[in-house]
């Protein structure tokens, strides 16, 4: 029978509410460990997203994966050791655009490629020897989504593809109903068929010796089969109990989950029912029998894992949910025990974060991990002692996590402080201690605290590859400040799944013990994180960390939320926007003056004038009072709107509407219509006068202070009809760039034209005055410079592709600018030649800037300065963000990096 209320797709997910086979009275040895063998590099997902198909494949000889570029890696699935690397449909100006290597698989003795080359409409297998690499054979095939078929066809959900050592099984989805179809694995010829029947939910998996399907059919029929893939006859078929009519009742059919384990043991899971078969087809046990604490002591042979899962809890109903809380931290490995039917886990050394299960062999695993490796898992026998769940750690030996910190540790973030403590089951079993802890505030605007203890290790080696695993990929996918980082610890802000803000948390490793700190402040995670450190290192007796704070760091500012905008410095202080707040910050010390939260979200950018902050919200535009940041006043505006801000003027672009007004006060003074929408491109403001362009391509100069038009120039149309005009004013000239590539010198008093220059290139970011001479970015990645007073080309220089957005710094008869490959190019004002290029290693750029004849640019997850002259590099300090931007006040250097704000003094 099936027991209902188990999790579906949790079925093997939420495998992991086990114990292990600790229960051998006699001491035969049992499953107590994973430990890693070998990695290497991994270069693809784990499936083809067009197709379901895999890009790794297992066998007892081989591992073999997709490696780029139209080949394929073989390695030695023991040892790790590269055999050898098949270059199965090399790249061309056709398909060099997307890798055609589309699936592998690998079987006794084969290695099977599937290759689908988009340009061509083809698609193939290919077969090579795996101990020789030759070419077996070549096969064109068909692999499509079915398309018009009758509504009583029937459905397939799974890989369209199945490699097995007895035949390569193809499912034919566009017939009607889908047909199976076999191919010999040595000499690719057709060795069988059969159509399946009509009107059925179809899903499959393969094992090395047969393919297991299952099927919902009409009237409500489930049936589990496994088909010999050399004919695709039925080894056995099995009905199962017709799913409640409640998951039935409006006609469709349930949703089916199928994963079999590489020795052919079977979960199924039909709606949010669960259950797992032998081999044979025998039920082993339904989802709540699989869970049950109590479990044969007589029979503990193990099937190779099924699922690589997380932990998961019990709902009070009894029904399997993915645990939000993500603990414990490491990945286990689940199999089903084949005499009693129970799930059984254990944990590997590695986080459980974006790691995927690539395949099994006899004793072996392999995991694929998210930042770009593979690595294989070797099995361990011994005498269970009863914690293998644990890593063989007692449950006695890890900390209360209500102990870690105090009431007085908090006090400095509010005093009163209570904790709750909570203890979640882990796998069927409950920890005597709580592994985590809320810290309530007494007062609501004060932030809770959690602590969490994610996990003991067996050894302190073993949580540092575990901590290894989880940071690298924080640092990969997330921002963290790599200033503050120090052997034990790391901050970071993770994602939201709305992706509008942050969540603050803090990863502390000493010793075996992995802790895990979250707020909604990192103020306070800041001031909580090296308590919780040091109170471990206390524990276990070691050494406290080098500081590693670069020696040039005046100080540094965490934020809630990732920065969207450089900072402003004004009026000696600092004022920044992250998530939906604004801060404000003594720029010498850095001390907080003022936090204001604006929205949820806001994007920035942040403007400063007249003792005012000016920010754009969702709906609202706000002035606060930039000594205090109360709120003055706000205007409504629409989801996309511009602004720019100059002396007593406000100048809002929404629509085809522009508003001017008074920065004091937030009243309207005057409003311009345009026949056109504005462009989304900033308003520019020169001495009295705003340029404004449209979306028809109309630059429009309006007084300042009483919005009159003083002229308006229409630019030209691209070829295709667009219209674009990008605009930079410098004194009594006007830049204009249109969409039909002319760069315009227009007089600023009446919109005269000066002169008008065509450019090899269309222009998509604004000119840039400097000294005599204007520069343009070409889209094609070209530099032009041309004389400010004619228009006349002095030089064109091409780096290639350009960073976004596309600066350049000009200084003492210098340019500085990046490209997209992330090298910082000197060349000469007057000649355009090349006088040095650095690499910064990356290739996003922000910056370049120049300041007292020193280069900084932020590339590569750190801040580069280079010397102005020569190149030379003068020093580079981490700080995580990817593109960290610099901008120089007041003889200090505020870098803007991820959600910190850091001052440096030029010279360290």
């Amino acid at each position: 029978m099936l027991i209902t209320r188990a999790a579906a797709v949790v079925l093997l997910t939420a495998a992991l509410l086990t114990g292990t086979a600790a229960d051998t009275p006699d001491g035969r040895p049992a499953p107590v460990q994973w430990r890693m063998a070998w990695s290497a590099p991994a270069e693809a997902d784990l499936v083809n997203g067009t197709h379901g198909t895999p890009h790794y494949g297992v066998s007892q000889p081989a591992l073999a994966m997709a490696a780029g570029q139209g080949t394929v890696r073989v390695h030695d699935a023991r040892t790790g050791a590269l055999v050898r690397t098949l270059s199965v449909a090399p790249t061309t100006p056709g398909n060099g655009s997307r890798d055609p290597v589309a699936g592998v698989w690998a079987t006794s003795g084969t290695v099977v490629v599937f290759t689908d080359d988009q340009s061509r409409g083809d698609q193939r297998l290919h077969a090579y020897d795996a101990r020789t690499g030759a070419l077996l054979w070549r096969r064109a095939v068909t692999i499509a989504s079915p398309r018009n078929q009758a509504s009583d066809a029937g459905t397939y959900e799974g890989s369209p593809i199945m490699v097995t050592e007895r035949g390569v099984v193809l499912v034919d989805q566009a017939a009607e109903p889908p047909a199976l179809r076999t191919l010999d694995p040595r000499t690719g010829t057709p060795v069988a068929r059969t159509a399946r029947p009509r009107g059925c939910a179809l899903t499959a998996d393969a094992t090395a010796r047969s393919v297991v399907l299952l099927d919902h059919c009409a009237g409500n029929h489930l049936r589990l089969a496994s088909v010999d893939p050399s004919t695709l006859r039925p080894n056995w078929t099995r009905t199962l109990p017709s799913p409640p009519r409640t998951l039935t009742d409006d006609g469709s059919p349930p949703s089916l989950h199928l994963v079999v384990s590489g020795d052919g043991y079977a979960g199924v899971s039909v709606g949010d029912v669960s259950s797992f078969y032998g081999p044979d087809g025998r039920l082993l046990s339904t989802g709540q029998e699989a869970l049950r604490a109590a479990g044969s002591a007589r029979d503990s042979r193990w099937s190779r894992p099924m699922r690589l899962n997380q932990g998961a809890t019990t709902g009070g109903d009894g029904a399997l949910w993915g645990d939000a809380s993500r603990w414990p931290l490491p990945a286990f490995l689940v199999s089903v025990d084949a005499g009693s039917g129970r799930l059984r886990a254990l944990p590997l050394d590695a986080s459980s974060t974006h790691v995927s299960l690539v395949g099994t062999t006899p004793g072996m695993a392999f995991v694929l991990f998210a930042t770009g490796r593979v690595a294989a898992y070797t099995l361990t026998y011994g005498v269970p002692g009863g914690h293998e769940l644990f890593d063989r750690v007692p449950p006695d030996a890890w900390p209360d996590a209500c102990g870690l910190l105090t009431a007085a540790d908090l006090r400095p973030v509010a005093d009163g402080y209570v904790p709750t403590p909570r203890t979640p089951t882990l796998f069927g079993e409950r920890l005597p201690k709580p592994v985590q802890c809320d810290w309530i505030p007494p007062v609501d605007d004060a932030p809770v605290v959690s602590l969490s203890v994610d996990w003991v290790s067996s050894s302190s080696a073993v949580a540092a590859q575990i901590f290894a695993t989880e940071t690298a990929r924080i640092k990969q996918t997330e921002i963290y400040d790599a200033i503050t980082e120090d052997a034990y610890l790391l901050d970071y802000i993770r994602s939201t799944a709305t992706g509008t803000g942050g969540a603050p948390e803090v990863l502390v490793n000493v010793g075996p013990v992995i802790v895990r700190l979250a707020s909604a402040s990192r103020s306070a995670l800041r001031l909580l994180a090296p308590l919780v450190r040091d109170e471990l290192l206390a524990r276990y007796r070691l050494p406290r960390p080098v500081p590693t704070a670069p020696s040039n760091l005046r100080w540094t500012f965490p934020t809630d939320g990732q920065l969207r905008d450089d900072p402003v410095v004004a009026g000696g202080a600092v004022y920044a926007i992250a998530g939906g707040r604004v801060h404000a910050m003594d720029a010498s010390s850095g001390r907080p003056l003022w936090t204001t939260v604006i929205a949820e979200f806001v994007g920035g950018p942040l403007r400063v004038t007249d003792g005012l902050v000016f920010v754009e919200g969702p709906g609202s535009f706000h002035a606060l009072d930039a000594r205090t940041g109360r709120r003055r006043w706000r205007h409504p505006v629409g989801p996309s709107s511009t602004f720019v801000v100059a002396k007593r003027r406000v100048i809002l672009v929404d629509g085809e509407t522009a508003v001017g007004l008074d920065t004091v006060s937030g009243r309207e003074l005057w409003h311009f219509h345009s026949a056109d929408t504005f462009s989304i491109s900033r308003p520019v403001i020169d001495g009295a006068t705003v340029y404004i362009d449209d979306a028809g391509g109309t630059v429009h100069a309006l007084d300042v202070a009483t919005g009159r038009r003083r002229w308006s120039v229409r630019t030209g149309a691209a070829k295709d009809g667009s219209h674009r005009a990008t605009t930079a004013a410098a004194g009594k000239v006007v830049y204009v760039i249109g969409a039909d590539r002319r760069l315009r010198a227009l007089d600023a008093a009446t919109g005269a034209r000066r002169w008008n220059t065509l450019l090899g290139s269309p222009v998509a970011f604004p000119p840039v005055p400097a000294g005599d001479a204007v520069y343009a970015w070409g889209a094609a990645g070209v530099l032009y410079a041309l004389d400010a007073r004619t228009g006349r080309l002095r030089w064109a220089f091409a780096p290639g592709a350009v960073s976004f957005p596309a600066e350049l710094a000009v200084d003492r008869g210098r340019v500085y600018l990046a490209d997209g490959d992330g090298v910082l190019h000197c060349l000469d004002a007057v000649t355009g030649m090349e006088q040095w290029r650095q690499s910064v290693g990356a290739d996003h750029v922000s910056g370049p800037i120049v300041h007292a004849g020193t280069v900084y640019a932020g590339a590569g997850g750190a801040v580069h300065a280079l010397d102005g002259i020569t190149g030379a590099r003068k020093w580079r300090i981490r700080t995580g963000s990817q593109a960290p931007s610099v901008i120089a006040a007041g003889g200090l250097l505020y870098v803007s990096a991820g959600g910190d704000i850091h001052a440096l003094r030029p010279t360290p």
